[in-house]
């Protein structure tokens, strides 16, 4: 996210790199919760079409090369790290041409990202670049672009609320503020405060405004591999966004194109072909990027139905979140809605990390039954040796990226 002398400074350094982004075709996502699952599923929709696509989300789970993608005909493909490397190297210096006395502050992460994003797709030339914003949206560092084919707003709750606004309506306002002239708006709040701010902003701009709830029945034959009924959501706003950005698309390419999409760190189950063996003793193992309350209660609601279906008796829920995050609602749902379910508190490694000692003292001040770890490496060391049928990690998506790693050396191990 950038502050208005963020926006200043990025404006600044894209014009001192010679503005790379303003050539490329932008479908930009802004939201609270599923805009990373939102932009894969676009992306997988113009690739199956056949188009070559720039894919840039945020954070990554395991390394910084995620975030930069490119989607064609020979796969999903990572930014090179010695490419990344090089381009923020020319960002850096670019800065100091621009800036070299930092009046307009320092050089936040993400701006730098987006730019080095902006020049490795300028190099590329793909057919699309699916662009998700870092926080917010009117004053973020992705809201450079002037002309994208079509803006789209995902779900909006209440989180960054020192940066956004205290308000959900404040929140929506800042979200909205990605709209731009005359281009076509997909707004997916359910809330009609949330959907009357949105609309009101498109309106403003001359931008014809459409609404995904009004859309699932024309839509339900969407079938999203990834799980959760939010999906569902998430699969309609994609086809909406793909069909107002010009994209040729068939009711078949749609179908394909949501049924491949997957996001790694929702509602990832990672050794579920193992657990279905009759002879595999390990418990499942899911991760999910869950780090706000809504999307807790989201994540949450999805495993109990889950868990019923399956038959999943005893859960261990390793449990982390940042400092700056509701962490009081997020223990309140994850206590009262679990059953059969005992909590690890864990420190991730970043530094705005909560300390577990005082997560694992909400958890049982909320009824849980917790232990805290100082480390993810030991909290999974002992779940996995606990004899639950399900090890559940959630609350940061930095979490779930710390476990997806930590499970993928224990099964080089195995």
């Amino acid at each position: 996210m950038a502050n208005g002398d963020g926006l200043e400074r990025m404006e600044g350094l894209l014009k001192e790199l010679g503005n790379p982004e303003k050539d490329l075709r932008f479908i930009h996502v802004a939201g609270t919760n599923g805009k990373g699952s939102t932009c894969v599923l676009i992306a997988s929709i113009l690739q199956e079409a056949g188009y070559s696509v720039g894919i840039y989300t945020s954070p990554h789970l395991e390394t910084e090369c995620e975030r930069i993608q490119i989607w064609d005909e020979s796969g999903h493909n990572m930014i090179d790290q010695a490419v990344l490397d090089s381009l923020q190297e020319k960002v850096d210096e670019a800065l100091m041409n621009f800036d070299p006395d930092q009046k307009l502050g320092a050089l936040r992460v993400f701006e730098r990202y987006t730019a080095a994003a902006y020049m490795y797709f300028a190099d590329v030339k793909p057919d699309y670049v699916i662009l998700e914003c870092g926080m917010g949206g009117r004053h973020d560092s992705t809201n450079t672009i002037t002309k994208p084919l079509a803006c789209v707003i995902t779900q909006v709750g209440l989180d960054h609320t020192d940066e956004l606004g205290s308000t959900i309506e404040e929140v929506a306002y800042n979200k909205a503020g990605i709209i731009k002239h005359e281009v076509p708006v997909i707004s997916q709040s359910d809330v009609d405060s949330v959907r009357a701010v949105i609309k009101r902003v498109a309106d403003e701009n001359g931008s014809d405004f459409y609404d995904v709830n009004e859309a699932l029945q024309e839509y339900s034959y969407l079938k999203p591999a990834m799980q959760g009924d939010y999906q569902k959501k998430n699969a309609v706003t994609a086809a909406l966004a793909v069909k107002a950005a010009g994209a040729e698309v068939t009711k078949e390419i749609l179908m394909r194109g949501i049924a491949k999409a997957v996001l790694p760190g929702r509602f990832e189950m990672l050794n579920e072909n193992k657990a279905k063996a009759d002879d595999w003793e390990e418990p499942l193992f899911i991760v999910d990027g869950a780090h706000n309350p809504d999307a807790m209660r989201a994540f949450v609601s999805e495993y109990e139905g889950f868990a019923n279906e399956r038959g999943i008796g005893n859960t261990i829920f390793i449990f982390g979140c940042m400092k700056d995050k509701n962490s009081a609602e997020m223990v309140d749902i994850i206590t009262s809605g679990l059953s059969n379910c005992e909590f690890y508190a864990v420190s991730i490694e970043y530094g705005r990390a909560e300390e577990p000692e005082v997560l694992a003292r909400m958890i049982t001040d909320s009824g849980g039954d917790c232990r805290a770890f100082a480390s993810t490496a030991e909290a999974f060391e002992t779940a996995m040796k606990s004899g639950a049928k399900c090890i559940i990690a959630a609350g940061s998506i930095y979490l779930a990226g710390e476990m997806r790693t930590l499970y993928n050396l224990h099964e080089k191990h195995v």
